[in-house]
C-alpha cells in the first residue's frame, strides 16, 4: 500500500495538505485599520495527484487574472454571502428583477443558513433543490429559477477565490419529483378564445374596470402598460395612443418613462369611438374631482380609484381573478395576464400573420408570439376535426332509451 504523500509544496503557489490540493495566494488584508500581508488557501476539491497538480496550476491562474478575486472571507456562510450577492446586484438589474431575487433568495438563506459558502457540495445543493419539492411543493419553474439564481451567488464566490469550483453547476433537478409534484395545468386556459373573449366585455359593461379589461385585451397590453397610461400619452387630434410609461412592483411601486424592452415602446392608432371612449373617461374624472374638492389626488393617470389615488400594481389582477371565479364558463386557469394572450388568439382567429401580431402587442421575441399562434391553432384544427368526425362516425341517438 503506497505511503501518503507528506504536506507541502507541489508547485508555485500549489499546496498539498491531507491528501488534497490547495492555492495559496498571498495578499495584503487591513485587520483593526492595520494593513498585513498575509496567505489565503483556497481550496480546489483537488485529491493530491500529479495529474491534479496542472489542473490547480490552471485554477490559480484564473484566480490570479481576475480583478473581483480575494475580496471576501473564505469562512463566509451562504445567507451572509447570498445578501452580499443581492447587494451587488442592485446596479445591474431592475428593482422588479431585484424583487424577484430577494424573495427568491429566502429559501436559499432558509435551506442554507450558517454553513460556510466552502462547505457546499453537489450533494448538498441536490438536497435543496429536492427538499424545495418534498417539503415546499413548488413547481419545477420555480426550482429552475432558484438553481440559477444559487449558481449564480456561487459563480460569483469563485472568482472571488473563496471556492475553486462551482457546485451548482453540474447538479440536475429531479425530473421524478418534478413530475410527482408537478400541478395538472390545462395550456389551452391560459387565454380566452375569440367568443369567450366577446362573452367576457359582455359580463363587464356595467363594471368600473370595463375600459381598463376593454383597452388590455384590445391591444394586448401588459399589466404594467395599461396602468401607466396617461392622458398626455393620448393624442386627440391625430387620435393615437403611445405606450411609453409603466408602472411596476418591486421592492417598491415603481413609475417609469420607460418599457420592458425596445420594441415594447409603440404607437397605435384609435378609432372614433374610442376616442367617445377617452372623452367619457375624461368627464367622469373632472366629475370626480369636484366631488372630492380638496381630497382629491391630482395626477396624469388614466386609471385609478373615484378619489384620484393610484391603483396597487396588483389590483386589477385581483379583481380579475375574482371576476373569473364567478363565471364558471370561462377558463378558470386564465389570469389578468392572460388578457394579453387571448388578445393574440383573437387575432390568430381572424387571420393577422405572425409578424404583425407580434409588433401588435410589443412581443421581443417572435417564439412568444408563435408559441400562442401554435395553441390557437392547434384547439381550433381539433375543433374542426372533431365537428367532420361527428358527420363521419356515427353515434347511435341515446333519446331513443
Amino acid at each position: 500500500m503506497a505511503r501518503p504523500k507528506k504536506d507541502g509544496k507541489r508547485a508555485t503557489g500549489i499546496q498539498g495538505k491531507s491528501g488534497r490540493l490547495y492555492v495559496v495566494i498571498a495578499q495584503n488584508a487591513v485587520k483593526d485599520g492595520i494593513k498585513k500581508a498575509e496567505k489565503k488557501w483556497v481550496a480546489t476539491g483537488l485529491a493530491d495527484t500529479p495529474d491534479n497538480v496542472k489542473k490547480a496550476v490552471e485554477i490559480r491562474k484564473k484566480l490570479l487574472n481576475n480583478k473581483e478575486a480575494l475580496t471576501a472571507d473564505r469562512n463566509v456562510t451562504v445567507a451572509e454571502y447570498t445578501d452580499l450577492f443581492l447587494n451587488r446586484k442592485k446596479r445591474e438589474i431592475s428593482d422588479t428583477t431585484y424583487s424577484s431575487y430577494y424573495y427568491k433568495s429566502k429559501r436559499i438563506k432558509e435551506y442554507f443558513g450558517a454553513i460556510k459558502v466552502r462547505d457546499v457540495n453537489e450533494v448538498i445543493v441536490e438536497n435543496f433543490l429536492d427538499n424545495l419539492f418534498e417539503e415546499h411543493h413548488v413547481q419545477q419553474r420555480t426550482v429552475k429559477d432558484l438553481k440559477v439564481l444559487l449558481g449564480g451567488i456561487f459563480e460569483q464566490a469563485v472568482k472571488e477565490g473563496i471556492i475553486a469550483y462551482n457546485p451548482v453547476k453540474e447538479v440536475l433537478i429531479n425530473k421524478g419529483l418534478a413530475i410527482k409534484y408537478s400541478k395538472e395545468r390545462n395550456t389551452d386556459e391560459e387565454f380566452f378564445s375569440y367568443e369567450e373573449a366577446q362573452h367576457f366585455l359582455g359580463k363587464m359593461k356595467d363594471h368600473e374596470l370595463y375600459e381598463l379589461f376593454y383597452l388590455t385585451l384590445f391591444f394586448g397590453l401588459r399589466r404594467e402598460e395599461i396602468l401607466g397610461l396617461r392622458w398626455s400619452a393620448i393624442d386627440f387630434k391625430d387620435m393615437t395612443l403611445a405606450i411609453n410609461h409603466t408602472v411596476t412592483r418591486g421592492m417598491t411601486v415603481n413609475r417609469a418613462n420607460t418599457t420592458k424592452t425596445s420594441s415594447s415602446a409603440r404607437e397605435y392608432p384609435l378609432t372614433e369611438e374610442q376616442i367617445e371612449m377617452f372623452n367619457q373617461l375624461k368627464k367622469k374624472e373632472d366629475a370626480n374631482r369636484k366631488l372630492f374638492g380638496n381630497g382629491y389626488q391630482d395626477n396624469d393617470y388614466i386609471f385609478k380609484h373615484a378619489d384620484g389615488t393610484l391603483y396597487y400594481p396588483d389590483y386589477p389582477s385581483k379583481i380579475f381573478s375574482k371576476l373569473i371565479k364567478k363565471m364558471p364558463e370561462l377558463p378558470q386557469g386564465i389570469t389578468f395576464h392572460g388578457l394579453r394572450s387571448s388578445c393574440v388568439s383573437i387575432l390568430v382567429h381572424q387571420g393577422m400573420d405572425v409578424k404583425s401580431i407580434q409588433k401588435w402587442v410589443g412581443h421581443a421575441d417572435i417564439d412568444t408570439t408563435l408559441r400562442i399562434y401554435a395553441k390557437v391553432k392547434d384547439k381550433e384544427s381539433k375543433r374542426e376535426i372533431s365537428e367532420t368526425m361527428k358527420g363521419i362516425i356515427q353515434l347511435k341517438d341515446y333519446t331513443e332509451e
